[in-house]
């Protein structure tokens, strides 16, 4: 709560600097700044980062307690931090205590002092700890305990033709940053958190891949000699508002837009709920047309045409994706997906499920493994991890599906060996079910109870060890949930996935239709076979773009086709 005051106070100070005429207003053409509110942006930019953090905390929180159960120095090392961090939790309830008892005579006041001495020794000790873990596994610091970073250190990281955007969700206001190399710039929206969260999920709300897919079905009806035709109302996708996309971009964005409009590349750190939505289907010009009909679905602004876009779950995150690459892999492709499961449950249905369904995931601390099996199964992903091993030249076993796609030969694989990993399966969010504090990816369950619980948890997948240029998360919710506070998707399973070595993600936002996944994930990675020096975004925005084009389905204009994915991370 101080953090928030602090960053609503500095976000008061500045615009009262811009009242005064002190700064030039977002938008206009500025002056040079002076150094009372360039500091004072700066010190926003950094509280909004540590407020970020702290709304994930639980999933990294959980981070910490699995990589404490293992036997090497670093798990030793964890064990020490979380025993003093336990042991200054009961100094400070003494404190507490003897605070309350301060005057009352018979040595309190004494007692008080003593009290307070432990407490700060032992903070003293949890600060050195950590500078000891930061400089011996600076991968772990960055995984469990991101520091802020400063806008002049943002700058060094990007390149000319890059910015990175950090929107803060604040309870009663809504602040955005733009950086770039040679300047920076923020504004507040004076839009609280309900309301933003409202307009998310009413936007949200219109991208159901389910719904569309009728009217895939019903097109085929009509026949081949009528698929190109936008006058069949039953190709015309609905539901989704281009003028909402529009409004939330121009309050969003629009302000910052001389700083972003001319780069190629643009990184975005978000808060909830914009987790739940992809920048990609925001809209950049007032859109034409019907939002029902493909032709003007097509002809949108959307931001994806304009620039590539890359998703980050911190700004520090750029730091430790700039390092210089390792050696790449020396095999092209390993995929695990089309998990055995038997039952009609989707992911997505798990967290407003009946208790007796939800609940029973988890039995006495342990994963249930019969409600896995309850999940629905997928059978279509084996053919898409098919044409990924293909279009990669990888042998037909490169492909792990069915009874071969099980957690304990993902964690037994020596997965080091390979440039592309995929993973076409359920994905579960922190939050989804009664006590899963962390997102997961589904496998096929075990015959029998065992160490093997059908689930790969993020804090799980950050102790494989990989050199993958490229992990691709498809058709299960990876991305992020729909504003739930604790459901921490993205940064999870991310941060988790970058600490075991990969350098980009793509993860999706909901199921993601077989068809449209592959043509996605091959022509991305074909691009840049094809065209080694293409930056990753530029790739997969062309990809994007060539299945909006496609007018032989119109229903692959629609974004809750084709906006799904979203790329995270990519490397210098």
């Amino acid at each position: 709560m101080r953090l928030l005051f602090r960053l609503t106070l500095l976000g008061a100070c500045l615009l009262g600097a811009c009242a005064l005429g002190l700064v030039p207003p977002a938008g206009a053409q500025p002056a040079p700044p002076l150094p009372g509110p360039t500091h004072l942006r700066d010190e926003a930019f950094q509280a909004a980062q540590t407020a970020m953090l702290t709304s994930a905390s639980m999933a990294l929180a959980q981070l910490g307690v699995r990589f404490s159960a293992g036997s090497d120095e670093l798990a030793r090392l964890v064990r020490q931090r979380q025993d003093l961090v336990a042991a200054w939790k009961n100094a400070d309830r003494a404190l507490v205590k003897a605070l309350s008892l301060a005057g009352s005579g018979a040595g309190a006041d004494t007692d008080v002092e003593a009290r307070r001495a432990e407490a700060h020794a032992l903070q003293a000790r949890i600060a050195d700890s950590d500078r000891d873990i930061a400089a011996r596994f600076p991968a772990y610091a960055e995984l469990s305990q991101p520091q802020p970073v400063s806008i002049a250190t943002t700058q060094g990281l990007l390149g000319a033709d890059e910015a990175l955007v950090l929107v803060f969700v604040g309870t009663r206001d809504t602040f955005v940053w733009a950086v770039t190399r040679d300047a920076a710039d923020w504004h507040r929206v004076p839009l609280p958190r309900e309301a933003l969260m409202a307009r998310v999920k009413a936007l949200r709300a219109g991208l159901d891949p389910a719904a569309v897919a009728v009217t895939r079905s019903a097109l085929r009806d009509f026949g081949d000699t009528d698929v190109a035709g936008e006058n069949i109302a039953a190709s015309r996708p609905a539901g989704f508002s281009r003028a909402s996309a529009h409004d939330l971009f121009r309050q969003i964005l629009a302000p910052l837009d001389r700083l972003l409009a001319p780069r190629e590349r643009i990184f975005i750190v978000a808060d909830r709920p914009f987790d739940a939505l992809p920048f990609a289907l925001l809209v950049t010009a007032p859109p034409p047309g019907e939002d029902s009909d493909a032709g003007a679905l097509r002809e949108t602004a959307w931001l994806i045409r304009r620039q590539g876009l890359v998703t980050l779950p911190s700004v520090s995150g750029l730091r430790a994706l700039r390092a210089a690459p390792g050696a790449p892999a020396p095999l092209p492709f390993r995929g695990y997906g089309a998990p055995l499961l038997g039952g009609r449950h989707p992911a997505a249905q798990l967290a407003s499920a009946a208790p007796d369904v939800a609940g029973a995931l988890l039995r006495g601390g342990r994963i249930d493994l019969e409600t896995v099996r309850g999940l629905a199964p997928l059978p279509q992903t084996e053919g898409e991890l098919r044409r990924l091993a293909a279009a990669l030249g990888a042998p037909a076993d490169a492909v792990q599906v069915g009874a071969a796609a099980t957690k304990t030969a993902v964690m037994t694989a020596d997965l080091s060996r390979y440039r592309v990993l995929a993973f076409a399966t359920h994905g579960l969010l922190a939050g989804d079910i009664p006590g899963l504090s962390e997102p997961a990816l589904v496998f096929t369950p075990p015959a029998a109870d065992g160490a093997d619980d059908g689930l790969l948890t993020a804090s799980e997948a950050a102790r494989l060890k990989l050199a993958a240029d490229w992990v691709i998360l498809s058709a299960c919710n990876t991305a992020g949930g729909d504003g739930t506070p604790g459901a921490d998707g993205l940064s999870g399973l991310a941060r988790a996935f970058f600490y075991a070595g990969a350098r980009t993600l793509l993860v999706s936002h909901w199921p993601v239709r077989d068809d449209a996944a592959a043509r996605l994930t091959t022509a991305t990675l074909a691009a840049i076979r094809d065209e080694p020096g293409l930056a990753k975004a530029e790739a997969f925005r062309r990809a994007t773009l060539a299945l909006i084009a496609d007018a032989t389905d119109p229903t692959l204009a629609h974004p809750a086709i084709w906006a799904p994915f979203v790329m995270v991370g990519e490397g210098r």
